[in-house]
């Protein structure tokens, strides 16, 4: 028997953050219905960070609890016992769950798969940002010292400290080096960021398995209407602010702006009167979808790294190019002049500057663009890729796991 074709039980473990769900809850729950529907037998564990009470003491006691969690491990050894997992796939541990869950499936020999969707284990705020500009002070450093100095996480040296402390804790361990038996990472620029840092893991360890979603279909170029689109979480460091000083006297095209967040009321304030400009709110993922299919092109300003923006796959899987930053995941996933067009990151008018490139091909009557966008899709970024990825990863680590040994 062909061991890819090999119907496996997979334990999905995921930690809840704080706040609503967000791109690795929608990657969770797009590879367990995949592999749901090709008859894997899939058991998810869930952990939420609301257990945790707030206050000094709380705070210290998750602190505590983020490098060893008794009672996660005790949860994960009964579900284990009970379940019998071919193998184990983690997408987030912090904090609740802790390393303590691939401490204790290592100790029951269950193959650890780890998804990596951000830098958390080398900065203590896990994008690589500070005073929203990228920072690598840390990146070779064990322990996050410029990260407790500048109060990177929370704007509070002690959850720094805690949260440096714990991944700072496991490197030296061995937890990450040895007890993981692969890793994922969604990019290549997070896997090369990774294997050349203080992590100290071989980039032989570190899979590249792009994130997927289900395909919407397309709408062709020319039943597109005017305006551009942006997507997302009105914060800082998604750029929404460089977008819209770009659009201040961009008269002629439409902007839809379509999030919310901590910056909503200040660039209201500031930017509504723009009469080109539409705040639409939230949307839910249909609207999303509707809105993709109908503009002209989605642009990302994103002004920090990103992991795999799921936002610009969902807009690629409509046939919506992307003019989004040159840095990072962005620019790994969008071709300058094919899918889309790169601009300097946190420069308005280098994003002018692409905007009216793209407006120019719509002018000559070129559509490639559209085209390119709707094939990266398939070829990158769609569930038969996804699923074939994952597979493969996971047939190597139990093989491995076995001694080599093909499982028939």
């Amino acid at each position: 028997m062909d061991p890819t074709n090999r119907k496996l039980k997979i334990l999905f473990i995921h930690n809840k953050y704080l706040q609503s769900a967000g791109g690795e809850d929608a990657t969770l729950e797009a590879e367990t219905k995949l592999l749901k529907s090709r008859g894997h037998e899939i058991r998810t564990l869930i952990f939420d960070n609301a257990v945790m009470k707030g206050g000094v003491i709380g705070k210290f006691k998750a602190g505590i609890s983020s490098v060893y969690n008794i009672n996660s491990a005790k949860i994960l050894r009964k579900t284990i016992k009970e379940f019998k997992p071919d193998i184990l796939h983690i997408h987030n541990f912090f904090f609740t769950a802790s390393p303590s869950v691939i401490i204790e499936a290592n100790r029951q020999k269950t193959p650890v798969i780890l998804t990596l969707h951000n830098f958390r284990l080398i900065c203590a705020n896990a994008l690589l940002l500070r005073n929203n500009k990228v920072c690598e002070l840390c990146v070779s450093h064990d322990f996050p010292w410029y990260g407790v100095k500048y109060k990177c996480y929370h704007d509070s040296a002690l959850q720094s400290a805690m949260i440096g402390g714990m991944a700072a804790i496991h490197k030296w361990a061995g937890t990450w080096k040895n007890k993981v038996d692969a890793f994922i990472a969604p990019a290549d620029f997070i896997r090369q960021k990774l294997a050349h840092s203080s992590l100290n893991v071989a980039i032989e360890k570190i899979k590249i398995k792009r994130h997927f979603i289900n395909d919407p279909g397309a709408s062709q170029p020319q039943t597109r209407e005017s305006y551009y689109l942006f997507i997302g979480r009105l914060s800082a460091e998604k750029g929404a602010e460089v977008l819209l000083e770009a659009w201040k006297d961009m008269n002629e095209d439409k902007l839809v702006i379509a999030g919310d967040g901590p910056e909503q009321q200040k660039l209201h304030q500031k930017y509504g009167h723009l009469k080109n400009v539409e705040f639409v709110g939230k949307k839910p993922r249909e609207e999303v979808l509707l809105l993709m299919k109908g503009c002209r092109a989605l642009i990302f300003p994103s002004i920090c790294y990103e992991g795999l923006p799921l936002t610009i796959i969902e807009a690629f899987s409509t046939g919506a190019p992307v003019i989004g930053s040159d840095m990072g995941a962005m620019k790994e996933m969008i071709r300058h002049g094919e899918n889309g067009l790169l601009f300097t990151p946190g420069d308005p008018a280098s994003l002018k500057k692409s905007v009216t490139q793209f407006n120019q091909y719509l002018a000559n009557n070129d559509y490639s663009p559209y085209a390119h966008a709707r094939n990266s899709y398939l070829q990158l970024y769609h569930p038969e890729i996804g699923y074939d990825a994952v597979i493969q990863i996971y047939n190597e680590a139990i093989n491995k796991a076995a001694g080599g040994i093909q499982h028939e």
